[in-house]
């Protein structure tokens, strides 16, 4: 059942940002690009949209170590515990 768990919480780890939400944008921003006739409008939008994406990926996998490295600790002090009774 454990492994089962850190198999699903490494995919989730990877899954990052949706493929299909990356067509979304492409396609907003090439209207954002003929409605305004600007090409600094989308790339600004495109690179705010970059910024939140990268840090809340990099924050996911931050929390995702972290609770990684808690749960790690708290099954290696359960182990040890074990061991001296």
């Amino acid at each position: 059942m454990q492994t089962q768990k850190a198999w699903y919480e490494r995919r989730q780890m990877k899954k990052i940002y949706s493929p299909l939400l990356e067509g979304l944008l492409a396609l907003y921003l090439g209207f954002e690009w003929i409605q305004t006739n600007n090409i600094l409008a989308p790339i600004i939008t495109h690179g705010i949209y970059s910024a939140v994406i990268l840090g809340h990926g990099l924050w996911k996998i931050h929390d995702h170590r972290r609770r990684l490295h808690q749960r790690i600790q708290r099954l290696e002090l359960e182990g040890n515990d074990s061991d001296r009774k």
